[in-house]
């Protein structure tokens, strides 16, 4: 996907250096940009974004008693939280207190309860 949108920026690029018979200018010249931008918003920006929205949803959906995947790769359930920190239980008697966007993603996940029986 990446090289086609380099070649699309080299196409278009060379089609705004060679311009037209009649000297080029006016609003020829900017449209490809104006593709270029739209294009990049379409295939980086936009995607980007919905993870983004996501996982802020996720964020503010958070409850006691959840799974989640910490961003440093430790699993754990939520004890408790506020606004902006969480106490997660990572294995029997051992709680760590880390910020809400250090969690990951919520997940599903019991094999880690297994491994203390």
């Amino acid at each position: 996907m990446r090289s086609f949108l380099l070649l699309l920026i080299l196409f278009v690029a060379q089609a705004c250096t060679t311009g037209g018979e009649d000297g080029g200018g006016g609003f020829g010249s900017f449209l490809p940009l104006i593709i270029i931008m739209a294009l990049l918003w379409l295939v980086l920006l936009r995607p980007q974004q919905r993870r983004a929205k996501n996982r802020r949803e996720m964020l503010t959906k958070l409850e006691v008693g959840d799974e989640v995947l910490m961003s440093s790769g430790v699993y754990g359930r939520i004890a408790s939280f506020d606004e902006q920190t969480v106490l997660v239980d990572i294995a029997d008697n051992v709680r760590v207190k880390v910020t809400r966007d250090s969690i990951a993603e919520r997940i599903t996940y019991h094999e880690w309860e297994d491994e203390s029986d």
